[in-house]
């Protein structure tokens, strides 16, 4: 068997491999949650300034701007299983030593390590995920985030409790269970390789001037939907508790908000195998802003029902232009996935700078307003975007 082939190629929807890959997802994206709940005890250790705390985020951040470039390295060499395999091991090793690195630049290398190796499975995980989807890549897609989407809620209970337990030095004992994922990947995987279509080499050029169109038309729907998932996922309970509400209050607002995505990640992506992506797209893109403009006026337990129906919505186009991007991209799947991941780095990393600096202007409630408004920009985009499953041209 060759990385070109594989032996279990079908239309079938592997649903062993699929949730082994989602359950990966999970487990190592738990790793990178790590950073938050224990900066406060690294800024006491290394006597760091805010400014140096914050930074060790952008170095674990920074390398998604180089994703497109590590897909189509992977396409290339057909390294998106291995890329996959190893991930999860190398995350949970960097991120579990963090409390006994002794100095802040050895820690800014060593969160640029993590960067890479998120990168890597980030590029890698999706493809290998469409490939064993089977024609059922939306479902496939919504499988994978919502690993994603529930290690946010696990990630930093864990990591309370090991700093509780084991102490920040003592962080290093749960790295093995990221190296049983990778043993356990491995084994389900064994037999999988890497499909490419024969009509084409993979080419981040090729890429980008085949998808061209469906490009910028995600583009346009990510700016949209960003806008509003910035604002709620940064800003909310600074929002509400500005607003007179109890911080306890704000913070449960954000935990309805995000348990309500992880369920919208995983209806619609199977839903688009059926009705069809730019359907969904569209209800979620339309709905969205109006609860936006819903939850500035609503109070109390309505608050609650208003944030679940925004975090559906909301969060819910992620797999669908996933799978788009998974359906058009012929032998670049890594470049094209690749370029899904550093446009959504980079325009929410500005979308956030927009929106705090709006709202040190004329305040929160106008820059909320704003972002639902700005929201529906992403409605046309959806017109370029294919009308099935099938490549453009």
């Amino acid at each position: 068997m060759t990385d070109k082939t594989t032996t279990e190629s079908s239309d079938r929807f592997q649903t062993d491999k699929v949730m082994a890959i989602a359950a990966v997802h999970f487990i190592h994206d738990i790793y990178t949650s790590f950073l938050a709940p224990i900066l406060p005890l690294i800024i006491k250790k290394l006597g760091l300034s805010l400014t140096q705390a914050g930074s060790l985020t952008v170095f674990m951040q920074l390398p998604s701007l180089f994703n497109p470039f590590l897909g189509t390295l992977a396409d290339r060499k057909h390294l998106k299983r291995h890329f996959l395999i190893a991930t999860p091991a190398l995350t949970a090793t960097f991120m579990c030593l963090i409390g006994l690195v002794p100095s802040f630049g050895l820690l800014c290398a060593t969160f640029l390590a993590v960067g890479i190796s998120v990168a890597a499975l980030h590029v890698s995980a999706p493809v290998i995920t469409a490939q064993v989807s089977g024609k059922s890549i939306g479902r496939g897609m919504s499988f994978f985030m919502v690993g994603g989407e529930l290690s946010r809620t696990a990630g930093p209970i864990v990591a309370v409790w090991a700093v509780s337990n084991l102490g920040l030095t003592g962080m290093w004992q749960l790295m093995f269970v990221g190296w049983a994922a990778s043993a356990v990947l491995w084994w389900r995987l064994r037999k999988t390789g890497e499909t490419a279509p024969a009509r084409s080499r993979a080419s981040l050029s090729a890429m980008l001037r085949e998808m061209k169109i469906i490009i910028a038309g995600v583009f346009g729907i990510l700016v949209a939907r960003s806008f509003m998932a910035s604002a709620i996922t940064t800003y909310l309970p600074t929002f509400l508790f500005s607003e007179g509400n109890s911080l306890w209050f704000a913070g449960i607002s954000l935990t309805v908000y995000e348990a309500a995505g992880a369920a919208g990640v995983f209806v619609s992506g199977t839903l688009s195998d059926t009705v069809g992506r730019r359907k969904v797209l569209l209800a979620a893109t339309v709905f969205s802003p109006l609860m936006m403009f819903a939850m500035l006026y609503a109070h109390g337990p309505l608050l609650f029902v208003v944030l679940l129906l925004l975090g559906f919505s909301t969060i819910a186009t992620g797999p669908v232009l996933m799978a788009v991007m998974m359906e058009n991209a012929g032998a670049n799947r890594a470049a094209a996935n690749g370029t899904y991941m550093a446009i959504s780095f980079a325009v929410r990393a500005s979308v956030i700078l927009v929106i705090g600096s709006v709202s040190d202007i004329y305040g929160m409630r106008p820059a909320f307003l704003m972002c639902a408004a700005v929201a529906c920009i992403g409605i046309p985009f959806i017109a370029l975007l294919p009308k099935s499953g099938n490549t453009l041209g």
